[in-house]
């Protein structure tokens, strides 16, 4: 695929094309969930939201983590939220999970209504990153956790296709970016690790994840 067609994509997963790279990207994401699940603390009945969810496999197994989690998805592409519908029907019928097609800039939610946002291989996408972020924040309870999984832009800059559509960042950028607009950082990890692409030639992988906090007002 010609690469400004499949940076299109990996933003706006579309029609049988699209499909096909949810797919590809549920394996060369699952890094990412692996890191974050390591990281956060998942309690009973905490309200949990994932933006840009792709074809919804990786919701499974946020409840084999904790059965009692409420889960929500909000996605940007009508054909991702109609294919996780479809692969999740069941958990949607034991009302255990809720999807919404909507953009980040206009949530469909409250103010503070969820304890845990994630939003995995997205932060690239959020232009003018600042009016996505502070509707994120909105939504968000205070003290909430916002996990960002990412790769630095040092790791992928040399793949064509991030030239086009791509906000990339660097670990200590993408930290500035979140204190400033409302966020304490609390945790960080990156994984680095070897992969083979389909030529047989080894190339290194960064598995970023960032988990900041919603600022809590001061009391008076």
């Amino acid at each position: 695929m010609e690469s400004k067609k499949l940076s299109e994509q990996l933003r706006k997963p579309t029609g049988k094309e699209g499909l096909e790279v949810a797919k590809a990207l549920n394996e060369s994401n699952q890094g990412l969930y692996d890191l974050s699940f390591e990281m956060l603390d998942l309690k009973p009945h905490h309200n949990l939201l994932e933006i840009g969810f792709g074809n919804g496999k990786h919701f499974s197994q946020y409840l084999e983590i904790e059965a009692e989690l409420k889960l929500t998805g909000v996605d940007y592409s009508t054909d991702m939220c109609e294919e996780a519908k479809a692969r999740n029907s069941t958990l949607i019928d034991e009302g255990k999970l809720t999807i919404h097609h909507a953009d980040t800039s206009s949530l469909p939610f409250r103010d503070n209504e969820f304890d845990i946002i994630i939003a995995h291989n997205v932060i690239y996408f959020l232009n003018p990153p600042e009016t996505h972020l502070q509707e994120i924040k909105r939504v968000l309870k205070p003290n909430g956790t916002f996990m960002i999984g990412y790769r630095p832009r040092h790791s992928i800059e040399h793949l064509e296709f991030t030239q086009h559509n791509f906000l990339l960042y660097e670990t200590d950028e993408l930290i500035e970016l979140m204190r400033s607009n409302g966020f304490t950082v609390s945790d960080q990890r990156i994984n680095n690790y070897q992969k083979s692409a389909v030529d047989g030639t080894s190339f290194q992988v960064a598995d970023a994840c960032l988990l900041v906090k919603k600022k809590t007002p001061p009391s008076d």
